[in-house]
């Protein structure tokens, strides 16, 4: 499947989960992510150098989305999954101090949500 990373540029056609990181750093989550959106058949674009709280940055990660899911990562390893139907302050997930394990399911679920098929259990 088809993952970037860096800017998109404005005539890409691609419809893509846009995966959002806090800092100019790459969070260590943000490669178990992509297998996960990868295993699930989703394009994706990560881009770093965003600022402000990890839920106001995945929902403005979701609007910007043509498939209407944003993800955000913090140096902290926190990763916020949103929609863009969803309330702004009221993520599908917010889970602090993610394993290799959770991020790749947090990977999946955006890409689940994206294509409408039931979520993993994460916990």
């Amino acid at each position: 499947m088809s993952g970037c990373r860096g800017p998109v540029d404005q005539n890409d056609q691609i419809p893509r989960v846009f995966v959002w990181c806090i800092g100019e750093e790459l969070p260590d989550p943000v490669e178990y992510i992509e297998y996960g959106l990868e295993e699930e058949g989703v394009s994706w674009a990560v881009q770093s150098g965003f600022d402000g709280d990890g839920v106001a940055v995945a929902y403005d990660a979701s609007v910007s989305s043509p498939l209407k899911i944003g993800v955000s990562v913090t140096p902290a390893q926190r990763v916020v999954v949103h929609h863009k139907q969803l309330p702004d302050d009221d993520p599908m997930f917010d889970i602090p101090h993610v394993t290799t394990e959770t991020a790749r399911k947090l990977g999946s679920n955006a890409a689940r949500l994206a294509k409408g098929t039931p979520l993993k259990t994460v916990a």
